[in-house]
């Protein structure tokens, strides 16, 4: 199948994927596309349809499903917002207005991510590596809420009596007090699919005054489920950042992890780790 063909073949395939979301079997898709191929005088064999699904999935658009013979179904796409003048506005996230008093969550990331490159990475020792504010991608399909860190770290290291190289995953999810910071331990646990490690990272700047920070229950979920938690008072000081709990190392499934990478790091990102893993 030359690659005229494999493009229009694997549009005309995902145009048979619902739009609802709803799983289609694998079995129903490629006797409906070899139907649509032999109408125009060509043949689809079980491996041409399974090089233009498996592309449709490498793409991000299309996901594999429960069933037998197994099914996909289509990639939710999170809608950009839409200003006041009606105009659709593309690849951009509406920032979130915090309420008086508050700081808002999405103007903690710029300055911790600058923090964890200069300080986290360093005190343990990751060298090689990339990394991404992941919590506002406009109009990439992310797979949800709590498939999506606020930021991510993918370190490639090295070990002295370790044979060759491993890519670890290192996800944050940011909280700008600790109203919120037990769901977020709890969306940190779900980034453990395709993390190595995950952290909760919690701004604590308004319980300075306070000699006991209130956060037992975090500190108990968080170890409970091998979820690692920090805690900082100036998101752009390093200084201020104290690890209460240390990430546990997961193990997730390496097609998990590649997922991950493929559909939410950007591709000049994904073009260094390459460089790096060579």
């Amino acid at each position: 199948m030359d690659a005229t063909k494999k493009n229009e073949y694997a549009a005309l395939l995902l145009g048979m994927v619902p739009e609802t979301g709803t799983n289609v079997g694998n079995l129903t898709l490629r006797q409906q596309l070899r139907t649509e191929v032999s109408r125009r005088g060509d043949e689809l064999t079980d491996q041409d349809y399974w090089t233009l699904r498996d592309s449709l999935i490498d793409e991000g658009v299309i996901a594999q499903g429960r069933g037998k013979g197994g099914s996909v179904h289509r990639v939710a796409i999170e809608a950009a917002p839409v200003p006041d003048g009606g105009a659709e506005l593309v690849g951009q996230q509406e920032q979130p207005v915090a309420e008086p008093g508050r700081i808002a969550e999405a103007n903690l990331y710029e300055p911790f991510h600058s923090a964890v490159k200069a300080g986290y990475v360093k005190e343990n020792r990751i060298k090689r590596f990339i990394s991404q504010i992941t919590a506002s991608q406009g109009r990439r399909a992310t797979g949800g809420k709590w498939t999506r860190p606020d930021l991510t770290i993918v370190a490639v290291r090295s070990y002295q009596f370790t044979p060759g190289k491993r890519l670890e995953v290192i996800t944050f999810e940011i909280k700008p007090d600790l109203d919120g910071a037990l769901e977020g331990a709890y969306e940190a646990l779900a980034h453990s699919a395709f993390a190595h490690r995950s952290y909760l990272a919690v701004d604590i700047r308004a319980y300075a005054d306070q000699d006991d920070i209130p956060d037992d229950r975090i500190v108990q979920e968080c170890t409970r489920h091998g979820v690692g938690y920090l805690t900082f008072s100036d998101p752009a000081n390093y200084d201020t950042y104290e690890i209460v709990c240390t990430a546990r190392l997961n193990e997730p499934d390496p097609y998990e992890v590649d997922n991950f990478i493929r559909t939410q790091i950007n591709p000049e990102y994904q073009e260094e780790l390459r460089e790096h893993l060579q």
